[in-house]
């Protein structure tokens, strides 16, 4: 997906946002990290767990759909197929930790966004939004 400035980006999807944490980490490209040998994808999933449980208390998955939203910020922009592939790390992460039940559409909805920016500046934002929104916009 293109970059889009972040104004416009909530115009395209407005919604009301329950939650938001911010991870110090870029979401790989599914080229990086899934065909590389299966310890090094194993690594990057812990990283990503590791991450998540310093931000996120574990709990009991809840009884609900959730809609998250992921935003990378990265310098060199990736192509949507390969973002939401590197990004799948983040869904495993989550169910373990109990904010998902499962990663099916019943259960689970992402929209996947990249802007560019800086290599300094780079970074992961998950948004958890309200799954209503889901269902007014026609989407699973």
């Amino acid at each position: 997906m293109a970059a889009e400035p972040a104004s416009d980006r909530s115009d395209l999807v407005p919604s009301r946002v329950l939650a938001a944490i911010t991870l110090a980490r870029r979401v790989p490209s599914q080229n990086q990290s899934q065909y590389r040998h299966w310890t090094k994808y194993k690594q990057e999933k812990d990283i990503w767990f590791v991450l998540l449980r310093a931000q996120l208390t574990p709990r009991q998955p809840p009884d609900h759909a959730v809609r998250m939203r992921l935003t990378s910020y990265r310098q060199r922009l990736v192509d949507y197929a390969n973002l939401v592939g590197g990004a799948k790390p983040i869904p495993d992460a989550l169910i373990r930790l109990g904010w998902l039940r499962d990663d099916s559409p019943r259960w689970f909805f992402c929209e996947y966004f990249q802007i560019q920016v800086p290599k300094a500046d780079e970074r992961t934002v998950l948004e958890f939004l309200p799954w209503v929104d889901v269902d007014a916009l026609g989407e699973p």
